[in-house]
């Protein structure tokens, strides 16, 4: 753990707690508006949906990131691609359901902050890639609907998850690319001390 110090270190963990502090109040405001609106079994079941497979991704993400830096970059590039198209043709109609693609957005970008500690460049590059998704969806839905300029639709539900995304995913691209220190593990990031060196 001595290894873990320096500039990059200190990017990458003020990047985890930004993460779980979006982790809580996103959670925290997302169930509670299901709960309210549908309520009952239907809002217990829509929450499962999301929040299981979200802490399943998170516990990959702590316990074997190599895989799970293959199984995120494959969800997000679904996910942006899901974004995009529900936000051209509507695919599931939020009115009834809620705003799946934001709510998707959200579980991902949580999965990759905690990949983060290990693997910062490739979950700040996927957390680029999904937060900017998320955000022409927004100016797509603007241009279709018509309802007025950029900062009418800012401040809406896809807005409010992209703009942490992108901040946490820039942090981490931070951390990646400032030079590490002397006990770098160039392999992964986490500055662990190099232990042929350190047994010599």
């Amino acid at each position: 753990m001595s290894g873990m110090t320096g500039a990059p270190t200190a990017l990458r963990f003020v990047a985890f707690g930004l993460t779980l502090l979006f982790a809580v109040f996103g959670t925290a405001f997302i169930v509670g508006s299901t709960m309210m609106d549908p309520g009952g079994v239907p809002a217990v079941v829509l929450s499962v949906s999301w929040f299981v497979p979200m802490i399943v991704l998170v516990v990959l993400a702590l316990r074997r990131p190599d895989a799970a830096t293959r199984v995120l970059t494959v969800v997000v590039a679904l996910g942006a691609v899901f974004v995009v198209l529900d936000a051209l043709f509507g695919l599931v109609p939020a009115d009834e359901i809620g705003p799946v693609a934001s709510i998707t957005v959200f579980a991902v970008a949580v999965a990759l902050g905690f990949l983060g500690l290990h693997r910062p460049a490739r979950a700040g590059g996927l957390l680029l890639l999904v937060g900017t998704a998320n955000l022409v969806g927004v100016f797509v839905t603007m241009l279709e609907s018509g309802t007025g300029p950029p900062d009418a639709t800012l401040g809406g539900s896809s807005s409010v998850v992209a703009v942490p995304v992108l901040i946490i995913g820039g942090l981490l691209l931070l951390a990646a690319s400032r030079k590490p220190g002397p006990n770098h593990d160039a392999r992964d990031g986490t500055g662990r001390a190099d232990r042929v060196g350190s047994a010599r």
